[in-house]
């Protein structure tokens, strides 16, 4: 019988690793407060592709402005570009086996910030274990 296992959260991974190489943009799981450059992320737990993985799909919502407050899309898009390059050179660094762009970056809009975002999504796998 095969014990039922969990894909491990590659939240802390993720937000320390991002955080230090990016110092000049707030991450979080929240969207952070402040007028830079920041990064709303959101992990959804999925299948399991094999016993010992299950699949994780992160969520970017990535906002720059413009002095006058409008989103700057061309900015978003870079960092987001620069976001996915990190995730892609860092796709088996332990809890995660893989990690493919599937979208993104697109060009949507926030009502509640009133500005332009560039919103993608990116496949995780992570390693999958009975230990909590």
């Amino acid at each position: 019988m095969m014990p039922h296992l969990i894909g491990l959260d590659p939240s802390d991974m993720l937000y320390k690793g991002l955080s230090a190489v990016f110092p000049d943009v707030a991450f979080g799981w929240d969207m952070p407060e402040g007028d830079g450059p920041k990064c709303l992320m959101v992990v959804d737990p999925g299948r399991y592709p094999t016993p010992v993985t299950q699949s994780m799909t992160l969520r970017l919502t990535v906002v720059d402005r413009h002095a006058d407050g409008s989103g700057d899309w061309a900015a978003a898009c870079v960092l987001t570009r620069r976001i996915h390059r990190w995730l892609l050179r860092h796709a088996t660094d332990y809890p995660l086996c893989a990690a493919e762009v599937q979208s993104g970056p697109l060009r949507t809009y926030d009502d509640r910030l009133g500005c332009e975002t560039a919103y993608s999504t990116v496949l995780l796998t992570v390693t999958a274990t009975s230990n909590t």
